[in-house]
């Protein structure tokens, strides 16, 4: 054997977990603190973001926690027709009356739908406003499950499996249900006109979460992310956070997978819950300390049982 070949095959066994990572590592939008905004993605098609508060969606609440960053609640499409719109998430209730002047300050037309991408309340516990307005609640059936299994108000009032339209001035909006992953009712909203889609929180700027009290699942959740990949899109609305591309969402599902081989690994070779924190080294994915790495760590012991039981 050459010393060149000697070389590389000590480095291939010598290699930790920074030799396996994606070529690209996450790096998340810097927040500042600052109110709801409304920014223009493509023609007919609004970005709703904000408030931009510490510690949680809501700010800082007595005894909470303080991971040090600037949070928001769920991003927010508007697509706007010649008819009437099309909201996808709403919030939190107390965000609606201003997600409402944002809106009006595009179009003065009707709401016509609200679409669910998933029930969590930072994404969707405005509905209870809007369906009180008369606004019909479009979401997957799981969503609505879920909905009722918390006792949350506002869930949806129109529901399917796995794939359903909603039509509004020659305007279709696809509601597209690929497989569980964040929780079991995830939802892609697709705009296949202006390619692009809403992912809710399937991607987010930040490490992904997996709800297992929802119905979430990791290993679900890559496979999900992989047919996601499969629609003809450009431009991707993240559940949380500043747009994406196609490539970006690869790129996620690249990190993902690697964290899963890391649990797997760890799990199978019998590491302590206690000590596989440490041991799967997410500062080289770029997940140490995201936006979401804090709610992510409150699953990280059914992450393991999960992986460990593949």
């Amino acid at each position: 054997m050459t010393s060149r070949a000697t070389l590389a095959l000590l480095c291939c066994l010598a290699a930790g977990p920074l030799a396996a990572q994606p070529a690209l590592k996450h790096v998340p939008e810097v927040l500042e603190e600052g109110p709801m905004r409304i920014d223009r993605v493509k023609d007919g098609l609004y970005l709703i973001r904000g408030p931009f508060l510490p510690c949680t969606p809501n700010g800082c609440r007595p005894n909470g926690p303080d991971d040090g960053l600037y949070h928001e609640a769920g991003d927010v499409a508007l697509r706007v027709t010649s008819r009437g719109l099309i909201l996808v998430d709403d919030k939190f209730a107390n965000h609606v009356p201003n997600i409402l002047e944002l809106v009006r300050t595009v179009s003065d037309l009707p709401i016509q739908y609200v679409l669910n991408t998933h029930h969590h309340g930072d994404h969707a516990s405005g509905n209870a406003v809007l369906r009180a307005m008369g606004i019909d609640i479009v979401g997957q059936e799981n969503v609505r499950a879920n909905f009722l299994r918390i006792q949350q108000p506002g869930e949806p009032n129109i529901v399917f499996a796995d794939k359903a339209s909603v039509f509004s001035g020659g305007v279709e909006v696809q509601l597209l249900h690929l497989g569980r992953g964040h929780t079991s009712g995830d939802t892609v909203i697709y705009f296949p006109d202006l390619q692009t889609v809403h992912a809710g929180d399937l991607i987010v700027d930040g490490m992904p979460v997996i709800d297992y009290a929802g119905g979430g699942s990791a290993l679900a959740f890559v496979e999900t992310i992989g047919a996601l990949l499969e629609l003809d899109f450009d431009t991707l609305i993240p559940g949380h956070g500043r747009l994406m591309t196609k490539q970006d969402v690869a790129d996620y599902k690249a990190r993902f997978e690697e964290m899963n081989r890391r649990m797997r690994n760890l799990a199978r070779s019998g590491v302590p819950k206690s000590e596989v924190r440490a041991k799967l080294y997410l500062a080289d994915l770029g997940w140490d300390h995201t936006v979401s790495t804090t709610t992510w760590e409150t699953n990280l012991e059914r992450y393991y049982d999960e992986l460990a039981a593949e």
